[in-house]
């Protein structure tokens, strides 16, 4: 099975980039001449001038990064599969691991934050593999590439200011800032400018994502719980996976969410309605009884599968783990491994 989801996957990969055009890369004077304008722009921002200078000397565009970011392949894999390589056997026995070797510092920021520690560890085990994988590619290089890019430069632009500005404030462990293709940093994988705005020094010796694990849960608590209008709630957990009733085909009909926006709006969300409502409706938990009966906690319906796949009832924390990825995939992966790690 293994070996033929990566066959396939290379297949995808294959036929995708045959079609992706190959980027033309920016002349010296086209680039030196941006790249000084970057430079002022910067320094304008109140970032100091050596820093600005130091760090934008020697860089170059880099075509690799350009690739990656036009040229990734079209997602056909399903969920099933999606979730056998993110909500595996050792993440799972790590993500158990780390909950009871950290449960003092975790029980404590969990208090401050209001957040069940389980998804500070899901999301931690999600994005960097507790850690382990925090990427190697020179952030510099990365965001400056794809802010010189037409596809996302304004966007990429306010990640090189933010990536400036740690450097510049020295919040990070050395100047030579190392993350993922597309600017993620540290054990959190960060974009700077959410770095910016939630990174948290919990151990009071200034904010380290790279190496300090309190600091690390302290971010990750701060981001879920600080979203704009949508504050976690600790009396209810991310979801539930159901078993639609027979007449699932014409409910979805009736249930579908008109014009949904942003990034909580998932094809196949449905309407919110309470669990008793989603229970008259038909839907049972896994072990075929009733759902919990609890009038107060809406619910949306999701199959990102379609009719065929697996029905999801998420509440309003799944959206908080949305803004983290916006990938229904990535939030359903997050709430499945923040229950495994404590069953």
């Amino acid at each position: 099975m293994k070996v033929l989801i990566i066959f396939l996957f290379i297949i995808s990969l294959k036929l995708h980039a045959s079609d992706c055009l190959k980027p033309q890369m920016p002349s010296k004077d086209e680039w030196n001449e941006w790249i000084e304008t970057i430079k002022l722009e910067a320094i304008d921002k109140g970032i100091s001038r050596e820093t600005v200078l130091s760090q934008l000397k020697d860089v170059q565009p880099q075509k690799k990064i350009i690739m990656r970011d036009r040229c990734q392949p079209e997602s056909t894999i399903t969920l099933d599969e999606y979730l056998y390589y993110r909500v595996d056997k050792a993440r799972i026995v790590i993500g158990k691991k780390m909950l009871k070797e950290h449960e003092d510092v975790l029980s404590e920021i969990s208090t401050f934050f209001k957040i069940q520690p389980r998804f500070i560890i899901a999301v931690l085990g999600m994005e960097s593999y507790y850690g382990k994988n925090q990427g190697k590619i020179k952030s510099i290089e990365a965001i400056t590439t794809l802010a010189f890019d037409r596809r996302r430069s304004s966007f990429y632009k306010k990640q090189l200011f933010g990536l400036l500005e740690i450097i510049d404030k020295k919040m990070s462990p050395n100047d030579l800032v190392l993350g993922s293709w597309g600017g993620a940093i540290g054990m959190t994988q960060m974009i700077p400018t959410t770095f910016l705005e939630s990174a948290y020094d919990w151990d009071g010796n200034g904010i380290d994502i790279w190496n300090s694990y309190p600091d690390s849960f302290a971010s990750i608590a701060n981001y879920l719980t600080s979203i704009n209008k949508n504050p976690w709630s600790t009396d209810s957990t991310w979801g539930r996976e159901v078993i639609p009733p027979d007449n699932i085909a014409d409910l979805l009909q009736s249930l579908k969410q008109k014009d949904p926006k942003g990034c909580g709006a998932v094809k196949r969300r449905s309407v919110a309605k309470s669990l008793p409502e989603w229970s008259a409706l038909g839907f049972k938990d896994l072990n075929g009884n009733n759902l919990p009966n609890r009038s107060d906690l809406e619910a949306r319906l999701i199959s990102p599968d379609g009719i065929n796949g697996r029905f999801f009832l998420v509440y309003p924390n799944y959206k908080n783990i949305l803004y983290y990825n916006c990938s229904s995939y990535y939030a359903l992966s997050i709430g499945l491994l923040s229950d495994k790690i404590i069953n």
